[in-house]
């Protein structure tokens, strides 16, 4: 049962305009909230120095004695500091670095005593 509108009516209601997309959700909307950010723990500075040391190793060779020494005292820190201090996998990275160019450094320099022996031993040296 339409009835005709009323001749003294607005009529319809406009369309509501659309929604402002950067008007921020209100206050309390947010489900994901868990209090105050809580921030890492600062990073030992014994694994930044094995790290680094690890990383230089490459062209010194005792630094990698250094990077592998440094690595297993801040890792000990670390674990006994109870949450304290961060940085465990700087110190682990800085002591595999230390080690793999500790091996490289020990395999290059018996290649080198070798080949100075076979040189030695097959007359490269003599006149």
């Amino acid at each position: 049962m339409n009835l005709p509108p009323d001749p003294g009516s607005p009529g319809p209601l406009p369309p509501a305009p659309p929604a402002n997309p950067f008007e921020p959700p209100p206050v309390g909307s947010y489900a994901g909230y868990h209090g105050p950010a809580r921030y890492a723990p600062p990073t030992s500075s014994d694994a930044i120095g094995a790290l680094v040391c690890g990383i230089m190793s490459w062209g010194c060779f005792p630094l990698g004695f250094l990077a592998l020494w440094l690595g297993a005292r801040a890792r000990r820190t670390i674990r006994e500091s109870q949450g304290q201090l961060g940085g465990d996998q700087a110190a682990l990275a800085g002591m595999i670095l230390g080690g793999i160019f500790v091996g490289l450094h020990v395999l290059l320099f018996f290649a080198y005593l070798a080949l100075f022996g076979f040189g030695i031993a097959f007359g490269a040296f003599h006149k």
